[in-house]
């Protein structure tokens, strides 16, 4: 499963007492801040990511990352001089059957990645969006270690509380 190993790289990554105590240079005041969309995915499937090409869409980038059973996206917004993008969202679709109740629930009880309900035709098809938004406040991809770490943790308990509550095997990713 390529989300453990991501996710293990990246939690290994996040504990290490020199990522902790060491402070970040102070940038020029004119440097632009961010991360390049090419090399966030650079980055992603070094760590072992199935990362698909980027696709553009209304002044947004965004890449797939395959992980199973998990699937998600990462959306790169804000972009600049030099390509350096400096607002990022974490994303996941979950299809139904999910409630309102279990989204409010969720958000009432979690910070971080906050939910979103999906009406559907019939309760069967209504569905959910998991959402992680991240200002980038330094250059380069280090400073995605962090949360993308808290992404796949909320990810994977924000699944297992909807399988919880279905009593089943986690909702299918979209």
């Amino acid at each position: 499963m390529r989300l453990s190993v991501l996710f293990a790289v990246l939690a290994l990554g996040a504990a290490s007492p020199a990522l902790a105590q060491t402070p970040a240079p102070a940038a020029p005041a004119a440097a632009t801040k961010g991360v390049a969309v090419a090399d966030a995915r650079a980055w992603l499937i070094e760590l072992g990511g199935s990362v698909a090409e980027p696709t553009a869409t209304e002044g947004a980038q965004t890449l797939t990352i395959a992980d199973q059973p998990l699937p998600w996206t990462l959306t790169f917004y804000s972009c600049a001089g030099a390509g350096l993008c400096d607002d990022v969202q974490y994303s996941a679709v979950f299809s139904g059957p999910i409630t309102v109740e279990q989204i409010n629930e969720w958000n009432r009880g979690n910070r971080y990645l906050k939910a979103f309900f999906i009406p559907g035709a019939t309760p069967d098809a209504a569905g959910a969006v998991a959402q992680y938004d991240v200002v980038l406040t330094a250059t380069g991809t280090e400073q995605l270690q962090e949360p993308t770490v808290i992404w796949l943790q909320m990810l994977r308990t924000f699944a297992q509380s909807l399988a919880q509550a279905a009593g089943a095997a986690a909702p299918p990713v979209q």
